[in-house]
């Protein structure tokens, strides 16, 4: 029987990424009627299908589960799992790279307005897709055990989420804190010990600061969280990894950077898990905090508790 998978022949991306949509339109002739019926039912609606299970989408295309599965492998995924997160990333990226009617910047505010919303729910889908719930409990555990935490990030978005990291989490009483300067990364990696945990963002996964801190850490016996992109050296020097990555345009320089939305998103998600663990402790200081803040500025409906 011949290997159908061999006539797959993906083709490239601006960015070099081999785009998942294409191997399935070019692998539709060389599909059996079952791996079609799921094709076509990708292709109708590929957003869609980003958020299915897998049993939602084994019943709209009318096959079992195991087809499902046998489909994401012959398109040259790992699974079904993995194939959601390449339609994700693919899908935002052809968007992308259509070619944009305003080369600059627009004065149009309801325009501006329907952009920046599009920008926000591409990476709030694709950190969806990409979500590992193994990964995510195993370094809410890691946090909520660790003596100290180190949030760390270089960069505008990186730097930034490191803080609010450090801002989300210290009202749970632990022990956190944010450091975006290169020199003290590595020194407080240095200190670090088998009781300590690292937190680290980076868009990329490649600032040297990050890494050679991330991998002290490591040898040290510290656990290291590394929200980052699977494959990139922070990822390889990090013991529990939260993937995300987050297509972006450069063309369309006026929208913010989107991979912001996305690492929030994992850290809401790492410091809500983190809450649910610290209920019993936190929740007598978090009502002393509330009433502090309730002196200073009086009382007021479904107050924050310093967000």
């Amino acid at each position: 029987m011949r290997d159908r998978s061999s006539h797959l022949k993906p083709a490239r991306w601006p960015s070099g990424h081999v785009s998942t949509i294409d191997s399935i339109r070019r692998a539709l002739e060389d599909l059996n009627r079952a791996e079609r019926q799921v094709a076509e039912v990708v292709l109708a609606d590929i957003a869609v299908s980003t958020r299915m299970s897998t049993r939602e989408l084994a019943e709209r295309a009318a096959v079992s589960e195991p087809t499902v599965v046998r489909f994401a492998r012959r398109v040259g995924c790992r699974g079904f799992t993995d194939l959601k997160q390449r339609l994700a990333e693919d899908f935002a990226t052809a968007r992308m790279f259509v070619p944009s009617d305003n080369a600059k910047i627009s004065h149009d505010s309801d325009l501006v307005a329907k952009q920046v919303y599009e920008a926000t729910a591409q990476a709030l889908a694709s950190s969806f897709t990409q979500r590992d719930p193994g990964a995510l409990k195993r370094a809410a555990a890691a946090i909520d055990a660790a003596q100290r935490v180190f949030c760390m990030g270089t960069g505008g978005s990186s730097a930034n989420i490191a803080e609010e990291a450090e801002n989300r989490l210290f009202r749970f009483d632990v022990h956190v804190t944010a450091l975006t300067d290169s020199y003290k990364q590595r020194i407080a990696a240095a200190t670090c010990n088998a009781q300590d945990a690292l937190l680290v963002f980076s868009v990329t996964g490649l600032p040297r600061a990050l890494v050679e801190s991330a991998g002290s850490a490591r040898e040290a016996g510290a656990e290291v969280v590394a929200v980052t992109r699977v494959g990139s050296p922070l990822a390889a020097a990090s013991t529990i990894l939260l993937p995300l990555h987050i297509p972006d345009n450069d063309q369309h320089f006026e929208i913010p950077n989107r991979s912001r939305y996305g690492q929030l998103y994992v850290l809401d998600c790492l410091a809500t898990l983190v809450a649910s663990r610290r209920l019993e402790s936190s929740v007598p200081k978090l009502r002393r905090a509330r009433a502090a803040l309730q002196r200073l500025h009086g009382e007021t409906e479904h107050q924050p508790i310093g967000d």
